[in-house]
């Protein structure tokens, strides 16, 4: 899966609203884990000057943890970081 945190929503936010339309899917996903197939959460995190956190709270990742694949985070410096 993959989702951005680009937007005005929360990382835990978006999360929760991508997780509300995956859930009732969960043994559908575990299935097609069970034939092969490979999952990974992937969140592209832009970090800027003022904010270099990323925060996913227990009842988040308590959900999350009941779908196949592992949480990846790609945290990238605000462009007038990179130098």
């Amino acid at each position: 899966m993959l989702w951005t945190l680009g937007t005005a929503l929360s990382s835990g936010t978006s999360l929760t609203v991508l997780l509300d339309r995956l859930e009732p899917l969960t043994g559908r996903l575990w299935d097609l884990y069970a034939d092969g197939h490979r999952f990974d959460w992937f969140c592209f995190v832009g970090s800027h000057a003022t904010e270099r956190a990323v925060e996913l709270d227990r009842p988040v990742l308590t959900r999350l943890i009941t779908l196949p694949g592992d949480l990846l985070l790609d945290v990238y410096p605000a462009d007038e970081d990179a130098e």
